[in-house]
């Protein structure tokens, strides 16, 4: 899917849903997932989040001990691609409202819906990988929502090739 030189440079953020029963069925694709691109790239930094983003990723998988602080991803190569995979399908007020985390730890009083207009912002290739049939995206408010944010596409065979040739066309 992509040339050598472009692979020998390319770095890569892969922040994946984890944690939440929506996703279990979808395990073994993502961890297939997770598993190529950690050989295809340069760089592929791996973060975690439950449902949607808020201040923080996380490196562990726990999301407990290694939080990265979203203003952060700021200050790294613009030309790093962004790729979420998640089903992004919660309770409207997690998405939009102030303080929607489930997790107290994680409410700071801005919705996670300006946190992912920041992060389509500072990343200009960036994309949405959703594991659930894209004929059923339109009966889901979230995945409607995050869709309006993130180029997305179905975590599919022919999914991941329209990802991948949104992800390297010319900003």
């Amino acid at each position: 899917m992509f040339d050598r030189a472009l692979k020998d440079r390319l770095k890569v953020i892969l922040a994946i849903d984890n944690g939440g029963w929506s996703m279990d069925p979808y395990i073994h694709v993502v961890q297939t997932l997770f598993d190529y691109a950690r050989s295809q790239f340069k760089e592929v930094k791996t973060y975690f989040f439950h449902n949607t983003i808020y201040d923080y990723l996380w490196e562990d998988t726990a999301r407990y001990k290694k939080p990265k602080k979203i203003v952060e991803f700021s200050k790294l190569d613009p030309e790093t691609r962004l790729v979420i995979v998640g089903d992004a399908s919660m309770a409207p007020y997690e998405l939009m409202a102030h303080d929607g985390s489930i997790h107290i730890s994680e409410r700071s009083g801005r919705p996670s819906m300006d946190q992912l207009h920041f992060l389509a912002k500072t990343f200009s290739h960036c994309v949405w990988l959703n594991p659930v049939s894209e004929t059923m995206w339109g009966y889901t408010h979230t995945i409607m929502a995050i869709s309006k944010i993130f180029p997305m596409f179905e975590l599919s065979l022919d999914g991941l090739e329209k990802a991948v040739t949104k992800l390297m066309a010319k900003s």
